[in-house]
């Protein structure tokens, strides 16, 4: 197993040097909010020997440490710019799912010098509202405890993976299960500074893909404003699709991710 040291904390990486694509920059892969670097299973094995792919475990999740506190965006931020100063990669085509998402682009914000380009996946944002779902659960955690809080989260936020789509749900409920849970005990949680990327993000410059699945009513509207926003950026709706794309429909999302970069790439060589 591989970890790098970052401000005291181990993260938990696996990494692929593959060249045939072309594509010479590292892929730097964020995962989803409970879930770990095994979300990125279709893509190891259908890209591993294609693209330089390096897979980050977020603090408290996976196999990196699980600190107290520290699970605001901004920590995220800090914690994918120090990896990838522990690795001595200067600049990545950041991916990021979901949680992932939200995290690549405060990154993308923060430090647009670090990127070649930026891949939104399902992805949230900083300041924008996804319902009430996680607060009732930051609540069951709050005043019934961390299993209960697990509990809860697996019965709403699995509940669209059912019928032909057994076998997804149960790697995601691993995850799930195999999460720290930390995010939910930090005392800070709930009470990290307020940001509104939506106000800020016509300011990327940086290479965008976003891709939404249609049937992801929470975060289709978010990528379809994303997408209006940021000028530089192109947007793909993958008909009958839910939230985890990459998952869902591995071979699509694996073609279209690759030949973003491979674009990206040649656009500058």
């Amino acid at each position: 197993m591989a970890y790098a040291n970052v401000d005291n904390l181990k993260f938990h990486y696996e990494r692929y040097d593959g060249a045939a694509s072309g594509v010479k920059t590292p892929v730097l892969f964020l995962h989803g909010f409970t879930l770990d670097i095994r979300q990125w299973a279709p893509q190891v094995a259908a890209l591993g020997d294609r693209l330089p792919m390096i897979l980050m475990d977020a603090r408290g999740h996976g196999q990196s440490d699980a600190p107290e506190t520290g699970y605001g965006r901004d920590d995220r931020v800090t914690d994918v710019v120090g990896f990838m100063d522990a690795l001595e990669i200067e600049k990545v085509h950041l991916v990021g799912l979901s949680m992932g998402g939200t995290t690549a682009l405060g990154t993308a914000l923060k430090h647009p010098e670090r990127l070649a380009s930026l891949t939104l996946v399902s992805t949230g944002a900083a300041g924008y509202s996804v319902g009430k779902k996680i607060e009732y659960i930051d609540r069951i955690a709050r005043e019934k405890g961390l299993e209960a809080a697990r509990r809860k989260w697996k019965e709403t936020s699995l509940v669209y993976y059912k019928d032909d789509r057994t076998k997804l749900r149960e790697m995601m409920l691993g995850m799930v299960d195999d999460h720290s849970g930390a995010i939910w005990m930090d005392p800070m949680r709930g009470k990290y500074p307020r940001t509104v990327d939506l106000d800020r993000v016509h300011e990327i410059m940086t290479p965008t893909a976003i891709f939404v699945g249609e049937k992801d009513r929470v975060f289709l509207a978010l990528a379809q404003e994303l997408h209006e926003r940021i000028v530089c950026s192109r947007i793909v709706v993958y008909e009958n699709t839910g939230h985890m794309i990459n998952l869902e429909i591995p071979d699509r999302f694996n073609r279209d991710l690759e030949r973003f970069l491979t674009g990206v790439e040649s656009s500058v060589a």
